[in-house]
């Protein structure tokens, strides 16, 4: 297999610092939107809860301190150490830290989402359990990848834990495509045979798997990069932008909670299930809830939708056969 240049000075620089630059790059734009989202949520939802305004700023933070690490190692190679082609083997304590943003990131992200799942499984603690699990398996060996990487000085040595570095890209995809699924699965149970609860339904399993997809698919393309070619940085391109899509996703699912439940929404109480529109909550939940007070509201309108018709149709089939008595006598 072929070296790069950060294994070999005599390799060009397109499979190392060139991948690494695109994903900075790439990185930048999406921490740009990111910015914009935030902006919108704090616009928007001034009412939510404290800790949810939290880990929205904490998110954003973590990612702007991640592309400042992730600039700084793409500037002290191809910059500071212009002319010194020998240091392009070295590690430099920035392109090892930024990991440690990117797992605690995407575990605020995940947890938030594993928050979500015990909420709308009406408390599964098995369920929620092995989603925690995992998602702290993953934060401990992203932590222990770093604290190894940073007693180690090449990139040549770099190699001797990349099972450690697939073992992590690995379980934080599991713990997507787990989430992803049980959330689909659970809102496709609350269905409740009312158009317009399942049309909020349908929509959100829609937004679900959108929401999740490309995070899901930077993970395994960064798996397949490391596998694939694990002499080259060509996964630095995915690996550098995986945070940034975890905070996308959050932000992107807190600002649709409106456009999701429309005229439904509530300002002042929706923050109980911080993404889900209390619509789409299942009706077996417990009566005493607040949780299925807009499922039992989008009831009701349904059924006085329907008495109403019906009220109409009898009126007028009243009305014809007035109509006809009196011309019968007539």
């Amino acid at each position: 297999m072929s070296n790069s240049a950060t294994l070999s000075t005599s390799y060009p620089l397109d499979n190392s610092m060139g991948a690494m630059m695109i994903g900075v790059i790439v990185s930048a734009v999406l921490h740009g939107i990111c910015l914009v989202q935030a902006f919108i949520y704090y616009t928007k939802y001034k009412k939510d809860l404290w800790f949810i305004k939290a880990l929205v700023g904490a998110t954003v933070s973590l990612d702007a301190i991640h592309l400042v690490f992730i600039s700084h190692s793409v500037y002290y190679y191809v910059i500071s150490n212009y002319h010194d082609k020998d240091r392009l083997r070295f590690l430099t304590w920035s392109v090892v830290m930024e990991a440690l943003f990117t797992g605690i990131n995407g575990g605020i992200v995940q947890t938030f989402y594993t928050w979500r799942v015990w909420r709308l499984s009406k408390g599964n603690i098995s369920l929620t359990a092995i989603i925690i699990f995992l998602i702290l398996a993953t934060v401990g060996s992203g932590t222990a990848w770093v604290i190894l990487a940073m007693q180690i000085s090449t990139y040549q040595k770099l190699l001797d834990i990349s099972p450690l570095t697939i073992t992590i890209n690995a379980l934080s995809t599991t713990v997507d495509v787990i989430i992803a699924a049980t959330l689909c699965l659970l809102l496709h149970n609350a269905r409740t045979g009312f158009k317009r609860s399942d049309s909020i339904i349908n929509k959100l399993i829609i937004f679900v798997v959108n929401t999740g997809v490309l995070t899901t698919c930077c993970a395994i393309a960064s798996l397949i990069s490391l596998v694939a070619s694990p002499n080259s940085l060509i996964y630095a391109t995915f690996y550098f932008c995986i945070g940034r899509f975890y905070t996308n996703s959050f932000l992107a699912t807190l600002n649709a909670r409106k456009s999701m439940s429309g005229n439904n929404f509530d300002d002042t109480n929706n923050h109980q299930m911080l993404s889900l529109p209390t619509s789409v909550i299942s009706p077996h939940s417990s009566s005493n809830g607040k949780q299925n007070i807009a499922i039992r509201i989008e009831t009701t309108k349904e059924n006085l939708r329907d008495e109403n018709s019906s009220v109409t149709d009898t009126h007028g089939a009243d009305n014809g056969d007035s109509y006809g008595s009196k011309k019968g006598q007539m």
